[in-house]
């Protein structure tokens, strides 16, 4: 990595990995269509940094708003303009070659969307609506079909990440976080774009799934009431001291476990849509918003999105198995949105809210398809 000065030179470090998406990552160009890119990866690393910085700046978003502007750039600190003390960089900028054609390389799943068990879908669809689209005669598609994107099979990429020697302690729990959650592109809290991070040169070895005696986990871990009193993911939620993460059984492809995810997310929205509000209002909306044709809030308009506090990754457990992760980052419903319900709804959540993650916890555990990870 070059920089601006030798006097700069000998302040920097860096780490290199080489990356490996384990399930096809929808990382769009200009075009929509999949590439290596370097902005997505900054911000993956901002994302995780906030969460494992959280903690130290007192859960005040504003204070970790500042410090995140200092260290990965800014242009709105007054009297503290300042360009990124980390630097990313790629080998390459190769576009993704799985497409439509070779989608999806093998049998996957079908999940059932609908008590009567009528409605189904494939779980691909499920999970990539958008950058997956199911067949339709209208829009004239005879398959499924797919952006182009950046398949599992495909040549992997080398990322050097470099920093001030300063940032060690911070770089190095953010890219940790990044091993454990980390995922890019559309779709990637549904687990698409799940990535692997691999060691080269002089860079350590990251633990690929969660340890409980790690430092980190205290570190990011925080009651999960507790964490309602923000409005922002900025911690990764526990019960008794243990993380709320959940895992499957070992699988062999990312199909296999896709289709496993897929059905998991349908019976915790199943579980969420028995909690019912005044008006229409219901535990549907915790896990994001829209929440579907029949759950439309019209005072909340078609372009009010919510992203789910509840995420999926899929990782890798040995050299040819997977599993998939599911895991809760809780935080308070928006004012932004509930500021456009209806009172008795809005109090209603309120009045709600923790019983509704309590239900959809209790899903998670007794599930026949994943376990708790630390039990």
């Amino acid at each position: 990595m070059t920089t601006a000065t030798s006097q700069s030179a000998t302040r920097m470090t860096s780490l290199t990995y080489t990356v490996r998406f384990v399930t096809p990552a929808f990382l769009g160009n200009a075009e929509q269509q999949g590439q290596w890119r370097t902005p997505p990866f900054k911000a993956l690393l901002r994302q995780w940094w906030r969460v494992a910085a959280a903690k130290d700046h007192g859960y005040n978003h504003e204070r970790l708003r500042e410090a995140e502007g200092k260290l990965f750039g800014n242009a709105w600190i007054e009297n503290n303009f300042c360009k990124s003390k980390v630097r990313l960089r790629l080998d390459g900028w190769d576009e993704g070659k799985l497409s439509s054609n070779g989608w999806p390389g093998g049998s996957i799943e079908k999940v059932v969307t609908t008590r009567d068990g009528k409605g189904q879908v494939s779980a691909d669809v499920y999970m990539g609506y958008g950058p997956v689209l199911p067949p339709s005669k209208k829009d004239n598609r005879s398959k499924i079909t797919i952006r182009n994107t950046i398949g599992p099979t495909e040549p992997t990429m080398q990322l050097r990440v470099g920093y001030e020697r300063s940032l060690e302690t911070d770089m190095a729990a953010t890219l940790q976080l990044i091993q454990w959650f980390g995922a890019l592109g559309s779709r990637s809290r549904n687990s698409w774009g799940s990535l692997l991070l691999e060691p080269i040169e002089n860079a350590s070895a990251l633990p690929i799934l969660p340890q409980i005696d790690h430092p980190l986990i205290s570190q990011i871990g925080r009651s999960w009431r507790e964490c309602f009193k923000e409005e922002w993911p900025h911690a990764l939620g526990t019960e008794a001291g243990k993380p709320l993460i959940w895992i499957t059984e070992p699988k062999l492809d990312w199909r296999t476990v896709m289709g496993c995810l897929a059905n998991i997310k349908v019976e915790v929205r199943q579980s969420a849509k028995t909690i019912r509000g005044p008006s229409g209002i219901g535990g549907i909306y915790l896990l994001g918003y829209p929440a579907g044709g029949k759950w439309e809030i019209h005072k909340l308009g078609k372009e009010a999105r919510l992203a789910s506090q509840l995420r999926f990754k899929v990782v890798r457990d040995t050299q040819d198995r997977l599993r998939g992760m599911v895991f809760h980052l809780p935080c308070r419903f928006p004012g932004k949105l509930s500021s456009h319900l209806e009172r008795e709804q809005k109090d209603w959540i309120e009045d709600n809210e923790q019983k509704i993650w309590e239900k959809i916890h209790r899903q998670l555990n007794t599930s026949r398809r994943l376990k708790p990870l630390f039990d």
